[in-house]
């Protein structure tokens, strides 16, 4: 069992030992900050462009249909099903997110957020084709 004297329990974090990143090659205790090494910043960028682009087409598609279901009388309830079945594509995209922020879904298997996000961009598309045919 751990004893209040382990690193982990105590608060103490164990000192890394110095590196030689000098142009002599004498040993300092400075230490870079890197980028999170599970992404490089430009694959950064592009995810957290892709989902804003997936937010904003989720959302407009959303408005839309609450607006042609208040508007239209007959086929009213069909628009907001339409909606309501977007908002559930988009928490699925949101779960994706929040599982690999957490480290839960293995780096090798990103490529199924973007895939997500595909999804729900063409029911984005279907969509509005269906709110406006």
């Amino acid at each position: 069992m751990a004893d209040s004297r382990t690193p982990i329990l105590s608060g103490v974090r164990p000192v890394p030992p110095p590196v030689a990143n000098s142009a002599d090659g004498a040993a300092t205790t400075e230490y870079a900050v890197y980028h999170d090494s599970a992404q490089s910043p430009t694959s950064r960028l592009i995810q957290v462009l892709f989902v804003g682009l997936v937010v904003v087409m989720a959302l407009v598609s959303i408005c839309l249909s609450i607006y042609r279901g208040v508007d239209v009388d007959a086929n009213g309830g069909m628009y907001f099903m339409l909606g309501i079945s977007l908002v559930g594509f988009a928490v699925v995209e949101i779960i994706m997110i929040i599982f690999t922020r957490r480290g839960d879904l293995p780096k090798g298997k990103t490529w199924f957020l973007y895939f997500v996000g595909f999804c729900v961009m063409l029911e984005s598309i279907f969509t509005d084709v269906l709110l406006f045919q």
